[in-house]
Order: structure tokens, then C-alpha cells, then sequence
């Protein structure tokens, strides 16, 4: 597999568990610095990443639970768990795009992007001493939608990338720790019955949803 040219190593070393926006690893390393990829190496690049977003993204059926985890950094783990819609993060940037839509459980990564912390836009949103969650699965919400970059369709879109469209965000009350996983991972009923547990109200969603697991996987 190659991309157009850049420096993607880094880039191709994770596709299989990006956490983070994604909009630096589209952007081509000259002597003088990063420059934007042009428009056609951006399509060639969203083509190539289609082709490898296709293989298997989920564990084997041993668990057969229809919902799906993502994994993602904080504090944008945190960004998304904002109930508040016009707050919140409603776009998860990545670098590879999926079919499946469905019930999507966030969890917060244990590493945190440092980077993200001194962004005018995260540390506007996120009040002064917030305590970031780690390790954690701290909000659920429904993926509704996967586009590939159309400009800036939400404050926290990030070019070259593709944008998940995420809606009905609900935070837990009391985030569970669990491991995180690459890419889209299947939750375990145990770990289900720890956050309905601990979440009585999110009881019904998780374990009776009509809406979760409606496509096949990618």
C-alpha cells in the first residue's frame, strides 16, 4: 500500500488504533515544514485508507453483543461526553471510515493528547481544574453517519480526515474502567452489566436498544 507522498509510516503504524484528529498526518513533509496535501493527494490518500478500513475491525463472535467501543484519547473523550449539543464534540476525526453504525460506548484512553490540552477550544470548553477521565468508558452515544472531509462541517472537524457523525450523547454518572482496544471493539456483557451497574439509567439503552448494531460490520 503506498499514499501519496508523505511521510506516512506513522501514519500507516496506526491505522489500526487512532485515537486522535488526524488532519497532521495528511499534510506532506518537506525541509521547510508540513504543507497541506493538494486536493487530489487527499482522494487518493481517502481511496487507499477506504480499501484498508474494509478488513475486520472487530473481535471474533464469540461475543455477539451488538454494540460497538471506541477508544479515544482525552480530552476529547471528555469533549464528546458533554451532553450538551452545542458544547459537546459531535465529530470523532479518524483516518479510516467504517459502515457500521449503531450504539457506540466512549472510552477514554489512558494516554492523554497533551497537545489537545492547550487548544483555545478545548481549554474554552472544559472548565478550569477539570480532572480528565482515563481508562474509563464515560459516555455512549449513537454513530449515525462517516463522511469524508467536506470542509469544516463542525467546530471540531479537522481537515484530511473522515468525520463521524455521533448523536444522543449520554455521559455516565460514574465512568467503569476498562482497557481500551484498536479500532471498533465489542463490549463484554461484563463489562455492560458493570456500567448498567453503576448507570442505572442507561440500563434500557444498552441492553434493549432497537437502534444499536443496524448495519453489518465494515
Amino acid at each position: 500500500m503506498t499514499l501519496s507522498p508523505v511521510a506516512d509510516h506513522p501514519l500507516l503504524a496506526r491505522l489500526s488504533r487512532e485515537s486522535i484528529p488526524t488532519g497532521a498526518y495528511f499534510r506532506t513533509h518537506t525541509p521547510a515544514g508540513a504543507l497541506p496535501l493538494t486536493p487530489q493527494q487527499q482522494h487518493a490518500n481517502y481511496m487507499l485508507l477506504a480499501t484498508v478500513s474494509g478488513r475486520p475491525q472487530t473481535a471474533p463472535d464469540h461475543d455477539r453483543t451488538p454494540l460497538r467501543c471506541l477508544t479515544i484519547r482525552p480530552p476529547w473523550s471528555d469533549l464528546i461526553a458533554i451532553e450538551d449539543d452545542q458544547a459537546g464534540k459531535r465529530i470523532e476525526n479518524r483516518v479510516w471510515t467504517t459502515r457500521w453504525r449503531g450504539t457506540l460506548l466512549i472510552h477514554a484512553g489512558a494516554d492523554v493528547d497533551t497537545r489537545a490540552l492547550a487548544l483555545p477550544g478545548v481549554r474554552g470548553t472544559l472548565s478550569d481544574g477539570y480532572e480528565l477521565v482515563r481508562g474509563s468508558v464515560v459516555a455512549v452515544a449513537d454513530l449515525v453517519n462517516v463522511h469524508a472531509d467536506d470542509g469544516p462541517c463542525a467546530p471540531w472537524s479537522e481537515p484530511g480526515c473522515f468525520h463521524w457523525e455521533l448523536a444522543r450523547v449520554q455521559r455516565l454518572t460514574t465512568p467503569v474502567p476498562a482497557r481500551g482496544a484498536q479500532r471498533l471493539w465489542r463490549p463484554t456483557p461484563k463489562l455492560l452489566r458493570q456500567i448498567t451497574d453503576a448507570n442505572p439509567h442507561l440500563r434500557g439503552r444498552l441492553l434493549t436498544d432497537p437502534h444499536a448494531g443496524q448495519a453489518a460490520d465494515a
